[in-house]
């Protein structure tokens, strides 16, 4: 059993509190991604699970044992690390032994061999075993990293941003071979990461770390379509979210930089007139914008695309419209270029709103029945 739970734990180094007051449960076998910018407390938390550092308050339970003060040796966790930490003047194969060979473990050698042997073929680096680990590529480099983790038949995984060092083609091929690691060991995997590609492909659930606060926990297509707050808005999406201050006059949203308003539904303006909101912000997914026709009569505004970021597969548009400015992803068919003046329209039925002084959301969902110039259109697309 390798449940993992955290009960309001804090940690605090001089005078800055790294982890505040966490609590959180992480599923056994469950691929679970601690996700936050850089100095949100995500390594503090995965070094006090391994108990490489001690909690000031608060509790670690690993399946129904109390491990705040078991020494780390002896909670039988395996923690892979973002530098590779192999021995240069040892083979792969004398590596990935390495974490048997210890007193306290007593291995028999045929065993270890075994399990060699299967990690090698698990992360197929069997034709590499005895070489020497300066002989490796980065991705090999991590593999035997890894191997060594998993020679150990631990309770639970921790991974600190371990693929981190590697280049973009060699990361996305092994975000694929974590994800089918995961599954063929059906483990407990906490990972660590700044990076959103790498918590989205990857986790079962994600939780979103920031000043040693958890934001928000949820499943990928939780945390990306319903954010809790604009935090976790503008942190998860790339291209970011547009974000764009309104003020509600009426049942209206005046969005002064677009130059647009847009209709409230009754039920947001009960919300909003009930909790005495003049001013919010509104979140627009790039994905949400589109370019439209003239002839097609779903659009109600012109902008002017600033610059174009070509991604292949996609362009990013940076389109002027008033004196705000708001990002799109179209297809490279459409051959826009910087320059050109354009129709947009908004699907918004995956916007959101937010507290002005908190960031809050206020409801997740629509953000209201639709978004218009000088004259309605089709409900829940609106150009601006």
């Amino acid at each position: 059993m390798a449940e993992l739970k955290i009960k309001g734990v804090t940690k605090v180094f001089d005078d800055i509190t790294a982890i505040d007051g966490l609590n959180l449960e992480i599923k056994d076998g469950e691929f679970f991604v601690l996700l936050g910018p850089t100095g949100a407390g995500k390594t503090t938390m995965l070094r006090l699970i391994a108990g490489l550092e001690k909690a000031d308050e608060g509790e670690l339970f690993l399946g129904d044992e109390f491990i705040n003060d078991v020494n780390p040796a002896d909670r039988d966790i395996a923690m892979v690390f973002q530098y590779y930490t192999l021995y240069p003047h040892m083979t792969v194969r004398e590596n990935l032994a390495f974490p048997l060979k210890s007193k306290k473990r007593r291995v028999p050698e045929n065993e270890i061999a075994e399990r060699v042997l299967k990690a090698a073929r698990t992360l197929k680096i069997e034709s590499k075993l005895d070489r020497k680990s300066t002989e490796l590529s980065g991705g090999e480099m991590q593999r035997v990293g890894i191997g060594r983790a998993i020679v150990r038949n631990p309770r639970i995984f921790l991974m600190d941003e371990p693929l981190s060092n590697l280049d973009a083609k060699l990361r996305e091929s092994m975000r694929s071979e974590l994800a089918r690691l995961h599954i063929d060991l059906g483990e407990t995997f906490v990972y660590v990461t700044h990076d959103q590609v790498e918590a989205l492909t990857m986790a079962d659930r994600i939780g979103i770390l920031n000043e040693g606060r958890l934001l928000q926990l949820g499943t990928p297509d939780d945390i990306y379509n319903y954010p809790a707050n604009l935090f976790v808005a503008t942190f998860v999406g790339s291209p970011q979210i547009n974000v764009i201050e309104a003020e509600v006059v009426g049942s209206e949203l005046n969005l002064t930089s677009l130059g647009i308003k847009g209709d409230l539904s009754e039920s947001q303006h009960a919300i909003l007139k009930e909790r005495g909101i003049s001013k919010i912000h509104i979140g627009i997914r790039p994905e949400e914008i589109l370019v439209v026709s003239e002839a097609s009569g779903k659009g109600c505004c012109t902008g002017v695309v600033r610059f174009k970021q070509s991604m292949g597969a996609e362009d990013i548009l940076n389109i002027k419209i008033g004196e705000g400015l708001l990002k799109a992803i179209v297809s490279p068919q459409l051959k826009i270029k910087p320059g050109d003046s354009i129709i947009i329209s908004v699907d918004i039925s995956r916007s959101h709103l937010f507290e002005v002084e908190t960031g809050n959301a206020i409801r997740y969902g629509v953000i209201g029945d639709l978004i218009r110039g000088n004259r309605r259109f089709d409900t829940g697309l609106a150009k601006i």
